[in-house]
């Protein structure tokens, strides 16, 4: 994917517009940066990477302000990025939301990926860029980041203190108010990396109002957007019709190329070429899935096997204890205790 093949999501743009109508009209500001206006409000439109670089320019230009990153967020409605808020809200830890939001990052913007780890007792949440492209501008990275840590904030109470620190590679602003007030915690500017870093037992906590159904449904939405943007993400594309054929028997490679009107043949070169393969995503998946259904206690164990297309219960226990150590069962238990 080269520079000009990037896109943001078109609904980032009304949150900077907003930010900047105190000093400049919305349609002198989307003419700057040779947007459509009519595809701003619509969140299955894509906005080319460059001229969102030349928008958030620009409104630092006529605002002056040189943290209008952090000014745009106020501006932000739960539906501004599809459904990664809804699923967020519903999530059962914030493990669970930051991994997903690793997964479906490229909603936001195909630009900026995520890395997250462990190191001993904190976990450490890092952004990329994409290779094939020049920096995004920072206010675009400043945003991002403290979307993530106020979306820690929305999801569990008393986050302040397990938020341990935060890097980013702007210059320092002549005012840190802001950005302090945001992340509640050190501050490293002119730093060579993104990163926030998060107590890892924070990140674990269980969170009790989140609903393993509505993260699915979500989930499925954002899936099936990626594929609606980007057909050629053969990843996204298997993840989907996965979730078509899992509740119908077990999923063969062959059954999913149908699906996906290729060949068993193709498909394996193609995902090879992307260093990974179809049993690596149909374990990723059903692993991911698992972890959704073993928390509604309205599913039986036999349902969930039959759910994510295993043959048999002693099949989905072997690799569910593969994945947590746990067979199904205790599992369900320790999270009800």
């Amino acid at each position: 994917m080269s520079e000009t093949n990037h896109t943001t999501i078109a609904t980032w743009v009304m949150p900077i517009l907003a930010a900047i109508e105190p000093f400049c009209d919305a349609a002198t500001a989307l003419k700057k940066a040779g947007i459509d206006a009519p595809c701003i409000q619509d969140s299955n439109q894509r906005v080319a990477v460059d001229k969102m670089r030349t928008l958030w320019e620009f409104a630092e230009q006529v605002s002056g302000d040189d943290c209008i990153g952090l000014e745009a967020i106020k501006y932000i409605s739960p539906t501004s990025f599809h459904a990664i808020t809804y699923a967020h809200h519903a999530s059962s830890s914030m493990r669970e939301s930051l991994e997903r939001l690793q997964k479906f990052s490229s909603i936001i913007s195909t630009a900026v990926g995520l890395d997250i780890h462990d190191e001993k007792d904190e976990v450490v949440v890092k952004f990329h860029m994409a290779e094939d492209i020049f920096e995004p501008n920072y206010h675009a990275i400043d945003a991002f980041m403290a979307l993530v840590v106020e979306a820690t904030q929305a999801l569990l109470n008393n986050s302040d203190k397990n938020i341990l620190s935060v890097r980013l590679k702007r210059d320092k602003p002549k005012d840190t108010s802001r950005h302090e007030g945001i992340f509640k915690c050190p501050i490293y500017f002119n730093s060579d990396l993104y990163e926030i870093r998060l107590a890892k037992q924070f990140v674990d906590q269980v969170v009790p109002t989140g609903n393993a159904e509505l993260v699915r449904i979500n989930e499925q939405v954002m899936a099936e957007y990626l594929l609606r943007f980007n057909k050629s993400d053969i990843v996204a594309s298997v993840y989907n019709a996965l979730i078509e054929l899992m509740p119908h028997g077990e999923p063969t490679r062959e059954k999913v190329a149908a699906v996906l009107g290729t060949s068993s043949r193709s498909l394996h070169r193609k995902l090879n070429e992307l260093d990974t393969s179809y049993k690596v995503i149909l374990d990723d998946t059903r692993k991911h899935l698992a972890m959704q259904y073993i928390k509604q206690s309205d599913l039986s164990i036999t349902t969930i096997t039959y759910q994510l297309g295993f043959l048999d219960s002693s099949s989905f226990s072997r690799s569910f204890k593969r994945w947590t150590g746990n067979s199904p069962s205790d599992y369900r238990k320790k999270m009800n205790s």
